[in-house]
């Protein structure tokens, strides 16, 4: 299985930018916070003394009490702030932090840390005020490192998405990696259905309108079915059904979420 190879050219990124940065906001996945979490990015961090905060971004995907849930667990290490760039949550609690952080140093500089697709762009454009940072639902839109200022003496630095030492299969779960670009996308939506079946199967019902079976595989070949995604002969196209059931994960469209 290949390690994505980029992983070096991502590690040197996230050590420039902690070079850079007094401060680093790792944004997190408010659906998966602790698996969508850079120990690598955090351990570099701890090392050189750094102030971090992760921000639990999509928290509108999320009930309230899970998201919650998830803020107290992780502000036991860290800071955490519940935030939606959808949906304007947590944006006044963020923007009251910066100003502290402001307070403390003529200027301030903020790395902006996260696997792809977490939602590093929307934050960043949130609290710009105006799109300054591309976003989109496909994971690796942001290209190099970019400074952008916020206030007079307050900059961010917009990173590419954090990869660091992790298989295509891990990101793809994570929702970081794009579908067609996996070489098993079957393999993946089975393990993925299976955390599914493990934490919130209702939400396969709500999706697909399908009842879950216990075998993921058996539960993928029935959203091939609803969704009518054949193979000629007939049988289900489960490649096709596999892209499909990833990229909903991506867009949000599929209601799970766990600690």
């Amino acid at each position: 299985m290949e390690k994505p190879r980029e992983w070096l050219r991502e590690k040197s990124i996230a050590k420039k930018v902690l070079s850079q940065a007094n401060v680093i906001f790792e944004v997190v996945d408010a659906r998966i916070p602790q698996e969508t979490r850079n120990k690598v990015v955090e351990q570099l961090a701890k090392e050189r003394n750094k102030k971090l905060y992760i921000i639990l971004n999509k928290a509108d995907l999320v009930p309230k009490d899970f998201v919650e849930k998830a803020k107290k667990q992780i502000s036991q290490e860290y800071p955490a702030i519940v935030f939606s760039a959808h949906k304007n949550i947590g944006k006044k609690e963020l923007e009251k932090v910066i100003k502290e952080l402001a307070k403390e140093k003529k200027i301030i500089k903020i790395g902006v840390l996260g696997y792809p697709n977490v939602g590093k762009s929307s934050l960043i454009n949130t609290l710009k005020k105006k799109k300054v940072a591309t976003t989109s639902p496909k994971p690796g839109m942001t290209r190099g490192e970019k400074l952008i200022r916020l206030d007079k003496n307050v900059y961010l630095i917009d990173t590419p998405g954090i990869i660091t030492l992790e298989f295509q299969e891990d990101l793809a779960l994570k929702g970081s990696w794009i579908p067609e670009k996996l070489e098993q996308p079957v393999e993946v939506a089975y393990k993925f259905i299976e955390k599914i079946l493990q934490h919130r199967p209702q939400a396969l019902r709500e999706a697909y309108g399908i009842e879950p079976d216990e075998d993921p595989l058996k539960t993928l070949e029935k959203i091939g079915e609803k969704l009518n995604y054949r193979v000629s002969g007939g049988g289900v196209d489960l490649d096709r059904t596999a892209k499909k059931v990833l990229w909903d994960w991506i867009k949000g469209h599929i209601k799970a979420f766990w600690l």
